[in-house]
């Protein structure tokens, strides 16, 4: 499980992407999700490579790294977003408050009730009521009308457009929903949950003429009535926990998050393919 993918990483990502290619059998997340238990002809065990959020550095800084190592992978897109034009809510969030000084910080997360660390003030936000989050973000917005994103943060946090994601060879890459705008699931009321499912799907397919039949729970959230209707609408879907099921559930997939950069990174990541 990846997410972005700036720039600066794509060294450690080649690197990490070359390390599972050699130790798995890496296939398309629809072909592992159908049949979980099967193992290559040498009788190594299989992987499925996913980025969530459907950034642009997926695009311009994975795609061409997966295409060169012959690897395939999974890109979770929020088509809300897309056409809108829009950064995933925790991204906006997060520079917004990053750009208060230490003292407007404390101010507006005292006004909001909120905690007044960076981090600890988005993970709340996370757990509210849609309609209170939304609240909140134009609180933050009111609280920081000068704020421009820099062209670094355009980079990092730019959501691909449509015609970078037609364009992507869907033998390196399958298009997958997170939903329309990435919420919360557990934070909305059924029909609301129900609409970010379905429309997602729905509207990936009508931009892309591609079929999308994978789901990723944003957050890693679900709930009983959530499981339902992504089982009506897609064939698959992938969670954020790494702990392995009592019994296989292809709309309950875990993954093992990314490893992080360096030689850290990678002695984790040699330890999760033993």
């Amino acid at each position: 499980m990846y997410h972005g993918t700036p720039p600066r990483v794509a060294r450690d990502l080649a690197r990490q992407l070359a390390y599972v290619a050699r130790w798995r059998d890496v296939v398309p997340l629809a072909e592992l999700a159908a049949d979980p238990e099967r193992h290559d002809k040498n009788g190594r065990r299989r992987a499925a490579l996913t980025f969530d959020d459907g950034l642009r550095t997926n695009v311009t800084v994975a795609y061409p790294i997966l295409k060169k190592l012959g690897l395939h992978a999974t890109f979770f897109v929020c088509p809300g977003l897309i056409e809108r034009r829009e950064w995933l809510w925790n991204h906006e969030a997060r520079q917004r408050l990053r750009s208060l000084a230490s003292v407007a910080l404390v101010e507006l997360a005292n006004q909001l009730g909120a905690p007044g660390e960076l981090e600890e003030f988005v993970e709340w936000m996370k757990k509210l009521p849609l309609a209170e989050r939304r609240r909140v973000e134009d609180e933050i917005r009111a609280a920081t009308p000068a704020f421009i994103p820099t062209d670094a943060e355009r980079e990092e946090f730019d959501l691909a457009a449509w015609a970078e994601l037609e364009r992507l060879d869907p033998k390196v890459v399958s298009i997958g929903s997170h939903t329309m705008t990435h919420p919360i699931l557990t934070s909305l009321a059924p029909a609301e949950a129900e609409s970010e499912i379905g429309d997602s799907r729905r509207a990936i397919e009508r931009h892309t003429g591609r079929a999308a039949e994978l789901f990723c729970y944003p957050n890693g959230e679900f709930g009983e009535a959530t499981l339902e209707s992504v089982r009506k609408h897609y064939r698959a879907a992938v969670t954020v926990s790494c702990e392995p099921l009592e019994r296989w559930d292809a709309h309950r997939i875990p993954r093992i998050a990314e490893p992080g950069p360096g030689l850290r990174g990678m002695l984790r990541l040699a330890r999760r393919m033993l």
